[in-house]
This record gives C-alpha cells, structure tokens and sequence, in this order.
C-alpha cells in the first residue's frame, strides 16, 4: 500500500510540474501578443511604413500605443502619408492630441469636405494643394502646445473669417498661441529691462 501511494504522489508532482510548465509557456505567449510595442510595430507597418522605422519609432516611444494610434488615425483619416504621420506624432509629447487636431479640422474645415480620405494616391497626386495643405495642418498641430484648443480655433476661424485661406486661418491660430503682450497696459513690470 506504502509503494502504491509512492508512486500516486511522484506521479501527480510529474503531472504537476508538466501542467506548470504548459501553463508558463501559454502566458508568455499570450504576453508576446499583448506586448504594446508588437502591437504599435504591427499597426504602425500597416499604413506603410518600413518595419525598420516602425520600430525605431516604438522602442523609443514613451507609451508606444498611443504612437502607433496617432499614426494610424492621422493615415485613415487624411491624405497625409503613414512616414510623415509617424515623424510628426514621435515628436510630440500626447500624440493622440496631436492626431486628434489634424482629423477634426480635416473633418471640418470647408476645404477639406471634398477630400476624402479615402482617396487613392494618384487622387492625392492632383491635388497637391489640399496635399499641402495637409501636410501645413499636420506640422501647425505638431507647433501648437495645446492641439485640442488650436484645431477649435481653425475651425472657427476658417468657417467665419477665412473662409478661402486655410492657410491663413492655420497662422492666425498658431500666432494667437503667443502671449498677446499689446491687449495689456504697459506697466513698469511688464516693459522689457532693455540697458
């Protein structure tokens, strides 16, 4: 009975240990498929990018998601290229802000209604000034230290004033982010200490 008992107890540590191990090896898989840089590399290939400058980008990314999901949303939703997406978004500090900026006034600024995104690239090719003005919309987000207030202020600015220079509309915004020095009196504190 001693000897059956034996073996019953060596054979469960063995089935034990196998099951452990099986268990080890089902997590660290699921733990490769759920890893943020996989995840921002894959995403980030998928609008075009090379692997190598995909992975760059996300090993160097301080929270590789929301990159992976600034580029993505900036390529879905505009004519703007996946590499020029991926340099504007790895270069700010909230990217989601920044793709947030670039989408809604593409949504809403009267140039943009006619571009959709979902237009080939030889489309993008004969319109290369809403490409232009892509690409201006793009790199004045990147500018702006607060995205979400400065895509309110194109929109506005552009539906009400400008309503056929975007250009102009993105420079009044952008300029408007500096301190307005000549709204306020001149005070001895507030004079430059010029010698």
């Amino acid at each position: 009975m001693k000897n059956h008992i034996k073996k019953i107890a060596s054979w469960s540590a063995i089935a034990t240990i196998s099951l452990g191990l099986v268990e080890m090896n089902r997590a660290a898989i699921a733990f490769g498929n759920n890893n943020q840089f996989s995840a921002c590399i894959s995403q980030i290939v998928g609008t075009g990018v090379s692997p190598q400058d995909a992975a760059t980008a996300c090993s160097e990314a301080l929270i590789p998601k929301e990159l992976s999901r600034c580029v993505v949303m900036i390529k879905s939703k505009t004519p703007i290229d996946g590499n020029l997406a991926l340099q504007a978004c790895f270069q700010v500090r909230r990217p989601i802000d920044l793709g947030n900026c670039v989408v809604d006034i593409h949504r809403a600024a009267p140039l943009f209604a006619a571009n959709s995104p979902k237009q080939t690239e030889t489309e993008t090719a004969k319109e290369p000034d809403k490409l232009g003005i892509s690409t201006q919309v793009l790199d004045s987000c990147r500018q702006s230290l607060l995205p979400g207030r400065f895509s309110q202020c194109v929109i506005a600015v552009s539906r009400d004033v400008d309503k056929n220079n975007p250009s102009q509309a993105l420079q009044t915004c952008l300029s408007a982010e500096d301190f307005p020095r000549d709204l306020f009196p001149s005070y001895p504190q507030n004079q430059d200490q010029r010698p």
